[in-house]
């Protein structure tokens, strides 16, 4: 059972994705938004669990930013104005998509979600990205630093931060640094 939000300025396209989610078992609750300050303000109170997004929306923040909104399990399923190939990446959909396309393709992220969530529903164990920030912090690396290395904002780091000292409940970074050494994330001839 998946949160979904459509993230479409088209309002033709909008109620039709609407209305054919709403048809499908899956969805446990449906939001749609059209503006760019809309879509990212019913991101952050709605947590959706797939967001399907138009590739085109100009949104006010970074696509890592965006990333950072979402909880660490979201889906993004992205809109495309143009024919997509037979053997486009299942998560892209298209305008020009018939029904049962639609349908198969949004099916497929509900039922993934769902097992997904089944599995992870009582561990907090970190996800690779976390990690990677996890292994830069044991380091002695900056926000700063690390956003520049992985290429990617500092306030996504932080975000990942927030994320590794909640699911590991430890506040100091010579904590992360001695949780990094005993589950082999660094090694002690890494520290200098």
């Amino acid at each position: 059972m998946a949160k979904v939000l459509i993230a479409e300025t088209s309002y033709l396209v909008r109620k039709g994705l609407v209305s054919l989610l709403g048809q499908t078992d899956g969805v446990t609750e449906l939001k749609a938004a059209g503006h760019p300050d809309t879509i990212i303000l019913t991101i952050k109170e709605f947590s959706p669990d797939i967001l399907l997004l138009n590739s085109t929306i100009q949104l006010p923040v970074s696509h890592d930013e965006l990333i950072a909104r979402l909880h660490e399990r979201a889906r993004i399923i992205y809109i495309i104005n143009t024919p997509l190939p037979e053997d486009s990446p299942a998560h892209q959909i298209s305008v020009f998509d018939t029904k049962n396309k639609l349908t198969e393709k949004i099916s497929h992220h509900l039922k993934q979600y769902e097992s997904a969530s089944e599995e992870k529903e009582d561990t907090e164990d970190l996800t690779p990205r976390e990690k990677l920030i996890l292994k830069h912090v044991a380091l002695g690396f900056t926000n700063k630093e690390i956003a520049t290395k992985l290429f990617i904002s500092a306030h996504t780091v932080i975000s990942h931060r927030k994320n590794i000292t909640r699911k590991l409940d430890i506040k100091t970074v010579s904590g992360l640094t001695v949780y990094a050494l005993i589950n082999g994330i660094i090694k002690m001839e890494d520290i200098q």
